[in-house]
């Protein structure tokens, strides 16, 4: 099971968000009414695949020190009536960067975010990453920042990308979300 390993609160951005977007919801797999919506698997393998993160990783000049070496999962803009919410697969860059055609691109303000360390197998922290980080928000006497609402997952080489690649199981995602005091 996932666990939250680490919580910190830290001054973030400002950055803007640059990658590829989709308009999806999360779903549980249904064989017989499959989704309507692109998922987010999908738009990562497209993103690898197509050359997307090779664009974005040759703009080093744009690659905030803060992040230099992680791909980021960027939610937002939910719709509570239909459950659907923007997400973009691509990285955070300085507020300058021009953006490529077929790219999108947010603005990110600078802020606090609760940066967690979820713990865990691969297929438990994406269900899990949101709910313990909310939890560890409000166990500090903070509560999310809903008028400058996003979450980030955070694929650092160091916690996730090299250890999945020597075969690791047990993986850290970062996740953001911004916050303010209760």
């Amino acid at each position: 099971m996932a666990k939250l390993k680490k919580i910190e609160f830290v001054d973030f951005g400002p950055y803007k968000m640059v990658g590829k977007e989709i308009r999806t919801k999360i779903e549980k797999f249904n064989p017989i009414f499959p989704s309507k919506y692109p998922t987010i698997p999908s738009l990562w393998k497209q993103c690898f695949s197509d050359g997307t993160f090779d664009t974005l990783a040759n703009m080093t000049e744009y690659c905030p020190t803060e992040t230099p070496n992680g791909y980021e999962g960027y939610v937002r803009d939910f719709n509570k009536e239909d459950e659907t919410f923007t997400y973009v697969a691509g990285f955070l860059m300085k507020v300058n960067t021009p953006v490529p055609d077929g790219y999108a691109a947010y603005y990110i303000p600078a802020c606090t975010i609760a940066k967690t360390w979820i713990e865990g197998e691969e297929h438990n922290i994406y269900p899990n990453a949101h709910q313990l980080t909310m939890e560890a928000i409000h166990q500090n006497g903070y509560e999310v920042d809903w008028q400058n609402y996003f979450s980030c997952e955070v694929y650092t080489d160091q916690r996730f990308g090299v250890p999945q690649k020597r075969g690791q199981k047990v993986l850290i995602l970062d996740f953001y979300i911004p916050i303010k005091q209760e």
